[in-house]
């Protein structure tokens, strides 16, 4: 990049909808995603748009009554999957509520009321979008209502992807002030190439410096690894790998503070294994301490891991922590 010249903001803008599970009761019409809010945003290849999302693309996370943060996605993962569908036996909708005490138990968006919804199974392709960074909205307005003219296609409130206008981070002033200093398509940043026709030449630049940053984000916290390193004698308790440089800090507990970075809360993965502890295809069942993978990993290398006690000493990981995580990994069965 010549000194001095600015590229366009190339990055989509997007408004991404989160279910929280104890507040919104419709989310039982399809299978939960389990998003971590400050680390990761899941959905599949069902949901409009989901081609559509990028590296580097920044997002608004909202759930249906106000804005929570800010994120910029680092890099995002695939995985087959499955996923449940419920519907309105009556009208085939799948807005549905879920009633506490009267019955029948379910009512859709139409009125009609039922006892038992329809369920359909879908082969899917799962994503999990990391965030490279996170801001919780602490000092702004939360209310919705200030996105609304920036939908790019018109407001939806029945999809939780949607495409905003750049314009929209205008609303923001110090999560503007981040971009502007982070973006790999400004004037600073080394990593973008604009589109040539001369021959690539070589430098012999080092110019992996955003990709060993990468790597260090995704290792988790250093002093949470560092105090993981030590607790698990510098191995994979899964696989017993020792190349310290894939292992990575696992929460079992999700992510909400630093007391969560307690080490009884913590597990030391090798990178695969993390990403897949973390899209609940592999648990660990908090009695015999000992794996269980899911059925769409069962034709895979991971099946060797099935009924594997894991590798721990004397230090074992939060009972309490691991029963949860069993909680949700059996929910998505």
């Amino acid at each position: 990049m010549l000194k001095g010249e600015i590229f366009e903001d190339v990055r989509k803008y997007w408004v991404l909808k989160t279910i929280i599970e104890d507040k919104d009761r419709s989310f039982q019409t399809i299978d939960s995603y389990n998003d971590k809010l400050e680390e990761y945003y899941n959905y599949d290849s069902l949901v409009p748009n989901s081609k559509q999302i990028s590296s580097d693309d920044f997002v608004i996370l909202i759930d249906k009554e106000k804005i929570l943060g800010f994120a910029t996605i680092g890099h995002i993962n695939i995985s087959p999957s499955t996923k449940t569908i419920r519907r309105c036996p009556k009208c085939q909708g799948t807005t549905i509520d879920t009633r506490k005490t009267k019955r029948p138990k379910y009512r859709c968006n139409k009125g009609h009321e039922f006892e038992v919804p329809i369920e359909e199974v879908r082969n899917v392709d799962k994503y999990t979008a990391f965030f490279s960074s996170f801001t919780a909205n602490n000092n702004e307005d939360h209310t919705l209502k200030l996105l609304r003219s920036f939908y790019m296609n018109g407001y939806n409130q029945n999809m939780s992807m949607q495409r905003l206008n750049p314009a929209v981070i205008d609303l923001f002033i110090h999560i503007k002030a981040k971009l502007l200093n982070s973006y790999p398509t400004l004037e600073k940043e080394e990593g973008y190439i604009k589109d040539t026709d001369e021959p690539y030449i070589n430098n012999n630049k080092d110019e992996r410096d955003s990709v060993l940053r990468a790597i260090k984000l995704r290792r988790g916290q250093q002093d949470f690894r560092n105090k993981l390193l030590k607790r698990y004698n510098n191995t994979c308790i899964v696989t017993g790998c020792k190349i310290i440089d894939i292992l990575e800090a696992a929460h079992i507990n999700p992510y909400r503070g630093i007391n969560d970075n307690h080490p009884e809360n913590g597990l030391l993965l090798r990178a695969d294994i993390h990403t897949l502890f973390d899209l609940n295809l592999i648990a660990i069942n908090p009695y015999t301490l000992t794996l269980t993978i899911s059925d769409n990993l069962l034709d895979t290398e991971y099946k060797i891991f099935e009924n594997q006690k894991i590798i721990i000493g004397e230090k074992a990981p939060s009972e309490d922590a691991l029963l949860f995580r069993w909680n949700v990994f059996n929910k998505e069965l």
